[in-house]
């Protein structure tokens, strides 16, 4: 999906993320019964490296401690930006879901390890043509206000969400579903979703065709379960602390707009309860990271945060990493996404394959990594993430001067003589001027190609990608995407699908091969010949290079000795706060 990571508001036709959160907690409970064409499970969520094991981190190695003795006071407290809602239903950023991950849970989820385990889903079922799905919820899961989970909970919920008339951007999450598209696009009636509650316990979802990756996108906030009559009481003020009822492990208590959020243990919870009692999430404003450092080195803060909402500073990470004490704190996390470039694939200048390929191969990515951001990351020659089935990096073309320029040569723009002025478009953002004045200086030096930078605020660098400014006249711009969930499809079909990209990315891009591999392997159960056909849709990738591959984004946050299992996602950075526990301060 597209969010704004940096961490703000996220939106679903974007450029950064995409659609599922694969990650919005464990469960203790056995894994259910599952048809053995079922999902493969998800990547296992990313381990924390002790800074000196993450090469881009320049950090020395944290010796080992023994466990330190719990706290007896268990609150932690950890900096957010102001979240746009905590409706799972509208919902698009990362700020709102990780609040949304704590107070919600839906029918599953995933362990330790990335296998898909039941939440509110006690077990479920596979039809063997794989069209029906029979969720059994558990008997116990309450919501906030003693009342018990039904499966009518969720269908109303997942009607609600796909009507048109509630405008949710990842109604397309509900796409599957049997007369879904319709209904969204249509106007049919929401209530011919295919989805029904047989009884309080029996969710039965039918879909248009199989979907293997269907598992995944049911781990997600926009499937999450609500409550009509409190919707219906309460309106758009359903989410305030004081009406909001949810069924997650923890509580909204408070919502101090622009000023705080917190967060308290919720003893109806019926799995595991947290070991923290609270969670008071400091809001800053949006781009306040010095702030945030400021506080957190003033022992304000027990963490710098989830990384969803704020990054390290550029100017202090030398610092930081120099630093004895502070070194010590420094945590990295892998994560499911790429950073790229998104080129206009309409514009005359950029009609050669040879010519995406010369600005890519051009690239300097550890400098870009290391010198330029200052940030943790890996260097990516494709598109898709580690973790992704069917990606092949070594199809794509390697980082190389000498071949950029003899590509650019070969499309008949030698030593860049003849090739427009370009201009690189941009988010106002301290990293992405600085990958802006990078690019800017580097293809004149290297290719021969001038530059012009353009910085926009969010909201308006969002309604211009969609528009026609961008389509008729625009060259580059800053992209990327975080998976939603670890899946091919959220990657292949959702962003490069010609029929996806008016709305993702708006590139241009359409190859009608590439279009047939993907969507033949959307419906496709058996594993090995949906892996062959989204490997056949990468060569394609690979040989046109719609899109210019930077770099795969990586977490680094700030973590308190005394803050033990803060551990961020591989999906989306999310923070399971249900995990965290307080030890006694040294």
């Amino acid at each position: 999906m597209t969010r704004h990571r940096s961490r703000q508001a996220l939106a679903r036709g974007l450029i950064l993320l995409s659609l599922v959160v694969a990650a919005c907690g464990g469960s203790a409970t056995p894994a259910p019964t599952a048809d053995p064409k079922a999902p493969e499970a998800a990547k296992p969520a990313a381990q924390a490296t002790a800074p000196g094991a993450d090469k881009t981190a320049g950090a020395a190695p944290v010796a080992a401690t023994a466990p330190a003795k719990p706290a007896r006071e268990q609150t932690l407290r950890l900096p957010i930006i102001e979240p746009p809602t905590i409706d799972p239903g509208l919902a698009t950023d990362t700020v709102s879901i990780d609040i949304i991950a704590q107070i919600f849970e839906g029918l599953v989820g995933f362990d330790d390890k990335g296998a898909i385990v039941g939440l509110g889903a006690e077990k479920w079922d596979v039809s063997p043509d794989g069209l029906t799905y029979t969720f059994t919820l558990r008997s116990g899961p309450q919501w906030s206000d003693g009342k018990s989970v039904t499966a009518k909970d969720y269908e109303w919920a997942w009607k609600r969400n796909i009507d048109p008339k509630t405008a949710s951007d990842y109604a397309t999450t509900l796409y599957p579903i049997k007369n879904a598209v319709n209904i969204h696009k249509e106007d049919l009636d929401p209530q011919q979703l295919g989805v029904s509650a047989r009884d309080d316990r029996t969710l039965v979802v039918t879909l248009e065709q199989p979907a293997s990756y269907f598992l995944r996108l049911v781990s997600t906030w926009t499937m999450m379960p609500l409550r009509q009559d409190v919707l219906d009481q309460h309106g758009d003020t359903w989410t305030e602390a004081k009406n909001v009822v949810s069924n997650g492990p923890f509580l909204l208590k408070e919502w101090q707009h622009d000023t705080q959020i917190v967060l308290e243990r919720n003893d109806k919870y019926w799995g595991d309860k947290p070991a923290l009692t609270r969670a008071v999430m400091r809001i800053f404003p949006e781009g306040g990271s010095e702030q945030v450092l400021t506080s957190y080195e003033a022992g304000e803060l027990d963490t710098f945060g989830s990384g969803t909402s704020f990054e390290l500073p550029a100017a202090q990470v030398d610092r930081i990493l120099a630093d004895p004490q502070l070194k010590q704190e420094v945590k990295t996390f892998d994560q499911s996404a790429t950073m790229f470039i998104t080129v206009n694939n309409r514009r005359a200048h950029f009609k050669d394959p040879k010519v995406r390929m010369a600005l890519g191969q051009a690239i300097e990515r550890d400098r870009v990594i290391n010198q330029v951001l200052k940030r943790v990351a890996t260097p990516a020659r494709g598109l898709q993430p580690e973790g992704i089935v069917g990606r092949k990096p070594d199809l794509w073309a390697k980082e190389d001067l000498q071949e950029a320029r003899k590509n650019l040569a070969e499309a008949g723009f030698p030593d860049g003589r003849g090739f427009p002025e370009i201009t690189f478009t941009y988010n106002t953002n301290a990293q992405w001027t600085l990958m802006a004045e990078y690019l800017q200086q580097r293809y004149k030096e290297a290719l021969g190609i001038n530059v012009k930078l353009d910085s926009m605020e969010w909201a308006v660098f969002l309604k211009w990608r969609r528009g026609d400014d961008w389509a008729n006249g625009g060259d580059l711009y800053r992209g990327g995407w975080f998976s939603d969930y670890e899946d091919p499809n959220n990657w292949y079909n959702v962003l490069w699908d010609s029929r996806e990209d008016p709305g993702v990315y708006n590139s241009g891009w359409k190859n009608d091969e590439y279009d047939r591999l993907v969507r033949q392997a959307q419906g496709e159960l058996d594993r090995g010949k949906r892996e062959q056909l989204y490997q056949q849709a990468e060569q394609i990738l690979a040989q046109q290079y719609p899109n210019i591959p930077v770099f795969h984004y990586g977490l680094r946050t700030l973590v308190k000795p005394h803050v033990q299992k803060f551990e961020l996602e591989r999906v989306l950075g999310l923070a399971p706060l249900k995990k965290v526990e307080m030890a006694e301060r040294r």
